[in-house]
């Protein structure tokens, strides 16, 4: 599936955080997301998946809008959606985090027998409070109830933010292991970016509610890139350029 995101603004209530995004997503590849806090990287993952109404502009999947239709919907159409925070029930067993994410979808139980395949920990803690387990552990789950829904493309905000480098490297290694198995997958960049910049193709840089810059992701792993690129200052800028 392909994702177009088209000059959209969005944002809370009477507050606007985006301000003409323009993005784009492809089959196969993994896109990423840079900028400072603050700068609407959350609130377009949220627009996107539905969770926020776009005041202008447009989200296309595949040529056909789906501006509007709501998170439900968004889901059901093939975009999954993994949030920075929150993205377990806490105080549900891990069988029945996965059995929530599976209630609504067709052929869902054959993605839960893949998912403990994959990650055996969870029916080994099928009983256990998704609470209690390691942060890594957490975002590991919130990403596989996210893939029972069998999404066409993937959006992950920042989901290695402050976890141990080995769940670091697990969900690297699957995000790639995805993408390669045609998925689409968008990556909120924030902490170890030269891992999933080393895997990216494209990166667009998103400053003050607005797409900066788009950029080669590779280009961004030579000494001294990143850094100039997240500092650089887009006051005046007239829209984004491509390099």
């Amino acid at each position: 599936m392909r994702l177009d995101v088209t000059a959209i603004k969005s944002g809370y209530g009477k507050v606007t955080i985006l301000h003409g995004v323009d993005f784009s997503a492809l089959p196969g590849e993994i896109t990423c997301v840079l900028g400072p806090n603050g700068a609407g990287k959350s609130t377009l993952m949220k627009t996107i998946a539905g969770q926020l109404p776009a005041i202008e502009g447009d989200i296309t999947a595949d040529g056909a809008s789906i501006a509007g239709v709501g998170a439900l919907r968004t889901c059901m159409l093939g975009i999954g959606y993994v949030p920075q925070g929150g993205n377990v029930f806490a105080e549900l067993s891990v069988r029945d985090n996965l059995m929530a994410s599976a209630q609504a979808f067709a052929g869902a139980s054959g993605r839960i027998d893949e998912v403990h395949r994959r990650f055996p920990i969870f029916l080994e803690r099928a009983t256990q409070n998704a609470s209690t387990l390691s942060g890594g552990e957490r975002q590991t789950l919130a990403i596989a109830m996210a893939l029972i829904a069998g999404p066409r493309v993937l959006l992950l905000d920042e989901p290695t933010a402050g976890l141990a480098p080995i769940f670091v490297d697990r969900i690297v290694d699957w995000v790639r292991e995805l993408a390669s198995g045609g998925m689409g997958v968008v990556w909120v960049v924030e902490q170890d970016p030269e891992k999933i910049l080393a895997i990216s193709k494209t990166t667009y840089v998103i400053k003050a509610g607005r797409t900066a810059e788009v950029l080669d992701s590779r280009s961004l792993l030579q000494p001294g890139r990143l850094e100039q690129v997240l500092l650089q200052a887009d006051e005046g800028s007239a829209g984004p350029t491509r390099a």
